[in-house]
C-alpha cells in the first residue's frame, strides 16, 4: 500500500489503473464495465490515510459522473491546456509537472495520476513514479483506448483478486525493476 509522506520525494505518485485483457483502459469515451469491487478498491486506496490528490486528464474528469465530480475527500487536479477550463470542485493545472509541483507544495499525504492514456503515458515516464496499482480484468472489452504500460514496470505484488458476475478480476501492484 502507499507509503509515509516522510518517505518520499516531493514530488512521488503512483498510478492506478483498471485493464481489461488486453490493456483496454476505454471506449466511446466510457469505462465499458462496472465492477463495484473495483470501485471500492479504487476508492479506498485512493483516499489513503491523509489527505490524497487524484491528478487526471480533462476527459477523464469529464468521463466521471456529474454527482462524483469532484471525487470526494481528495484533491481533485485536472489537467487541460484549454486556458479557461472549469471543473467545479477541482483544481486546474496546464501540464502534469505543474500537478505534481502543487501537491509537494501542499504536502499531500499521497499522489495517485488516475488517467486517461496520455497521462498515463507521462507518468510512467517520469522518474517519480513509483508504483501501478492495477485492476486486471480478465476480458477483453472492445476497448478504443490502451493503458501504455511501460516494460521498466514489473508484478511486484498480487493484492487480491475475486469474481463478480461472472468477470474475474485481480489487483495487483507494479514497480519499476530495480537495477542490482
Amino acid at each position: 500500500m502507499p507509503r509515509s509522506s516522510a518517505s518520499k520525494s516531493r514530488s512521488e505518485f503512483d498510478v492506478v489503473v483498471a485493464v481489461d485483457s488486453r490493456m483496454g483502459i476505454g471506449r466511446e469515451g466510457t469505462m465499458p464495465w462496472h465492477l463495484p469491487p473495483d470501485l471500492q478498491y479504487f476508492s479506498k486506496l485512493t483516499k489513503g490515510g491523509g489527505l490524497c490528490a487524484v491528478i487526471m486528464g480533462r476527459k477523464t474528469w469529464e468521463s466521471l459522473p456529474t454527482r462524483f465530480r469532484p471525487l470526494p475527500q481528495r484533491r481533485n487536479w485536472v489537467i487541460s491546456r484549454q486556458a479557461h477550463y472549469a471543473a467545479p470542485g477541482a483544481r486546474i493545472a496546464n501540464s502534469l509537472s505543474a500537478a505534481l509541483e502543487a501537491c509537494a507544495e501542499e504536502k499531500l499525504h499521497q499522489i495517485f495520476v488516475i488517467g486517461g492514456a496520455q497521462i498515463y503515458a507521462e507518468a510512467l515516464r517520469h522518474p517519480d513514479c513509483r508504483s501501478l496499482f492495477i485492476t486486471e480484468i480478465d476480458h477483453d472489452f472492445d476497448c478504443q483506448v490502451f493503458f501504455p504500460l511501460n516494460p521498466q514496470f514489473q508484478r511486484q505484488e498480487w493484492l487480491g483478486e475475486g469474481e463478480y458476475q461472472g468477470l474475474r478480476y485481480r489487483f495487483t501492484r507494479w514497480s519499476k525493476e530495480q537495477n542490482s
